[in-house]
């Protein structure tokens, strides 16, 4: 049995509660009947398919989008770069990685959280999940041990060239753009979900720009 009812440390009825990262929503904690709810249908499931978005990873350091008052749509009037804008215009490709180039050594290195943690222990020590689906593309599940993860939107971790679809790894990426650009700096505080950040103008000429985040 998953003994899920381990973690009730996290429950505490009629409590409000502050994560420590500002773009985390003020939250109650899970009532002990709500755990143990979740709790029973585990132990009597036998395959089970977990869906995960942006809310799994703010804990981990990476904002969401939606979360009220907190997620980025309340805290900026950017919007994230669209695949066909992305594919159509070379100044977008290059704003495009200005941006995450700047952000990528801090993407990179954030590390799974305990509900990452939770989940991989589903599946691979009491075998209840077989299949885990999430639009993230921070690659939090894999980095925590979970071994069937699809992700639907891609992963920031992997590079295409969009005229001969051959992949490199990001970081590998990161490297060549390094060598490239020796002159290119920046920094920003604030962070996307998809690892984009904003800079200002004067950085955002980026060569090469022909290759997408798969």
């Amino acid at each position: 049995m998953c003994r899920l009812h381990l973690y009730r440390a996290f429950s505490s009825a009629n409590k409000c509660y502050n994560s420590l990262f500002p773009f985390v929503p003020r939250y109650t904690p899970a009532h002990d009947d709500d755990i143990e709810k979740i709790n029973n249908f585990v132990n009597s499931a036998s395959k089970l398919l977990i869906l995960t978005g942006a809310g799994i990873s703010t804990e981990s350091g990476i904002p969401d989008y939606r979360s009220e008052g907190v997620g980025l749509y309340a805290r900026s009037s950017r919007k994230p770069v669209q695949f066909q804008d992305f594919v159509k215009r070379e100044a977008t490709r290059k704003r495009y990685w200005a941006r995450n180039y700047v952000a990528w050594p801090r993407f990179s290195s954030f590390l799974p959280n305990i509900v990452h943690f939770v989940i991989k222990d589903l599946e691979i020590k009491y075998e209840k999940v077989c299949c885990v689906v999430t639009q993230n593309v921070d690659r939090l599940h894999t980095k925590a041990g979970t071994k069937h993860a699809i992700e639907l939107h891609g992963s920031a971790f992997k590079v295409m060239c969009l005229g001969c679809d051959n992949t490199v790894d990001r970081h590998y990426f990161q490297a060549v753009l390094e060598e490239m650009n020796p002159y290119m700096k920046g920094e920003s505080v604030m962070i996307r979900p998809d690892g984009d950040v904003d800079i200002s103008q004067v950085v955002k000429n980026l060569i090469p720009s022909s290759l997408s985040a798969v």
